[in-house]
């Protein structure tokens, strides 16, 4: 009786840890088994305070095919930024050159701690078990990016994947180039539709932008794209970009088409009534 028991409570404890991400208690840790075993390493960068995380969270806890998957063929690792990341864990993160603005993201890299591929998240099983495949195939993983693009691939979307690549290497002179190219290869029919938005939204940061020029000339066109506690704000990805150029330790020797210019967009996206005030 008390061996059916024990095999009873075994099989519980089992199941319950095969249903759940395993974490090492340590990125000196996780890189230490990735080597033994030959695997990559997954870090789950998150903040503990995010809503999207902590959903995210409760799915790496809880749904047995990630679990199982993620267990599988990775070492697994978490990083929490809330407050600040500990002293080894921001090391890491500086020298690969990552810089993420926004939470939850998905980071892989080989045994040898080389950054190999990264996605931001959908809370869903089938998104994190899709994104662990693509960081196995090198033909799929961000870091194939680079190549494929050298090599003269200008589809919409080998750009649009690079360009979210440049803005976390923080590759400002390449990224205008490129996303200027994938203006160029987007059809122009699909302009005015959400998916040119989510460009706009999600990679354009420069006022030149092809992408920028079209919205700031269609803003009545500009709505209806985002919803719940967004809605309504789709502007302010125009006015995001404006303002961070109106930022140029040079706006006083600016010359007087270029000024005249940034105060149409100043007025045309109602930052203020009086755009000289950013000229003087």
């Amino acid at each position: 009786m008390k061996r059916a028991l024990f095999f009873i409570v075994f099989l519980i404890l089992s199941n319950t840890i095969s249903a759940q991400v395993v974490f090492e208690p340590s990125l000196k840790e996780a890189f230490k088994k990735a080597k033994e075993q030959n695997k990559i390493v997954f870090i789950e960068y998150y903040n503990s305070d995010c809503p999207v995380c902590k959903r995210l969270g409760d799915l790496l806890k809880n749904d047995s095919l990630v679990a199982n998957y993620y267990n599988k063929n990775f070492i697994n690792y978490a990083m929490n930024t809330n407050g600040s990341l500990a002293e080894d864990d921001n090391a890491f993160i500086s020298e690969a050159n990552l810089h993420f603005e926004s939470v939850p993201v998905l980071l892989y890299f080989d045994a040898s701690k080389k950054f190999i591929h990264h996605s931001g998240v959908n809370v869903e099983s089938e998104h994190l078990i899709n994104e662990g495949k693509k960081a196995k195939n090198p033909d799929f993983r961000t870091s194939s990016l680079k190549a494929k693009y050298e090599k003269g691939d200008r589809t919409v979307k080998t750009l649009y994947a690079y360009c979210d690549l440049l803005l976390v290497n923080k590759n400002e002179t390449l990224l205008k180039k490129v996303s200027q190219e994938l203006f160029e290869s987007f059809k122009k029919e699909e302009l005015p539709t959400k998916k040119s938005y989510i460009i706009l939204k999600q990679v354009v940061t420069s006022t030149e932008n092809g992408f920028f020029q079209y919205w700031i000339n269609n803003l009545d066109n500009l709505k209806d794209f985002e919803t719940g506690y967004k809605a309504g704000t789709e502007k302010s990805y125009l006015e995001k970009i404006v303002l961070k150029e109106l930022n140029d330790k040079t706006i006083k020797s600016w010359d007087a088409s270029k000024k005249d210019k940034f105060k149409d967009y100043i007025l045309k996206l109602k930052i203020t009534d009086n755009p000289e005030v950013y000229f003087e």
